[in-house]
């Protein structure tokens, strides 16, 4: 008979969410969320650049709801203010509380105030593109990025600017500085999203994955004549950023020593960063 244990005998108490987000660094939750207000944010991140107006149906097909359950949602967020509605055409727009809203991510957060100079200073004295960056669903979203590109480039990426995580350099150097179980769990959402087109993918991340355990930072090629290298940017008490610098593509055989100059700029101007945000 296998012995019980005594009725006095203490009872391990798992800690509290809270004091496991804190002793993590990733936010932790272990009571369900609002579904209705979830669903809504959903609706809302429909939105992005160059994606300025939508229909209901258009709503329900991004984000996998039936048109029911978007046309409440929609209707909520008109009453609200978070939604414009054009009665003519049918189509919803986000509304002026965004302006707000985004103006005051940018100003409130510390880590960009203590960035913005030295990524200045390295824009400026390079002629080359940095850029600060967080995470927001799967994708990476710009807090800014300072563009001084050498003539001949045009690319047209701002404050708010969103780019796909799995798929380009800064997003990949995101993940990196995730921790082992969180990284493993926004893998298995990216996995969900990407579907049949996964497996190439995956490849390429374990790759970014790999250069930033052994270099400190990651590499990608834009197909448009310029090249990124990122790293990921973790401080204490803050949310994980990522930070890149994007330059005009040398010529092959000067590839090499291009990636590793900027490589080696971009890892000092973190560790700046880092010193100024302490």
């Amino acid at each position: 008979m296998m012995d019980s244990m005594p009725a006095d005998a203490p009872r391990s108490v798992p800690p509290s969410s809270r004091r496991r987000t804190r002793e993590s660094g990733v936010f932790v939750r272990d009571t369900p969320g609002v579904q209705s207000l979830e669903r809504g944010l959903q609706v809302l991140r429909a939105f992005r650049p160059g994606i300025t107006s939508l229909s209901n149906a258009e709503l329900a097909e991004r984000t996998g709801f039936p048109r029911a359950t978007v046309s409440r949602l929609a209707a909520t967020l008109v009453s609200a203010g978070f939604l414009d509605h054009e009665a003519a055409t049918g189509l919803y727009r986000l509304g002026a509380p965004f302006l707000g809203l985004g103006l005051a991510v940018r100003s409130g957060s510390a880590v960009l105030q203590a960035a913005l100079p030295f990524m200045r200073e390295v824009s400026e004295g390079q002629r080359i593109n940095v850029g600060l960056a967080l995470a927001d669903d799967c994708d990476v979203v710009y807090l800014d990025s300072v563009r001084k590109s050498q003539l001949g480039i045009f690319r047209h990426i701002i404050a708010g600017t969103r780019l796909p995580m799995a798929e380009t350099a800064l997003g990949q150097a995101w993940l990196a500085g995730l921790a082992p179980a969180a990284r493993k769990q926004m893998l298995s959402v990216l996995a969900q999203r990407y579907a049949d087109r996964w497996g190439p993918i995956r490849r390429e991340i374990s790759g970014a994955l790999a250069a930033i355990g052994r270099d400190g930072y990651c590499s990608r090629d834009h197909r448009s004549g310029v090249m990124a290298v990122a790293t990921p940017l973790a401080l204490p008490g803050h949310p994980l950023h990522a930070l890149n610098i994007s330059y005009r593509a040398p010529a092959d055989d000067k590839a090499h020593a291009a990636e590793c100059r900027y490589g080696e700029l971009l890892l000092q101007t973190a560790e700046r960063i880092r010193r100024a945000a302490a």
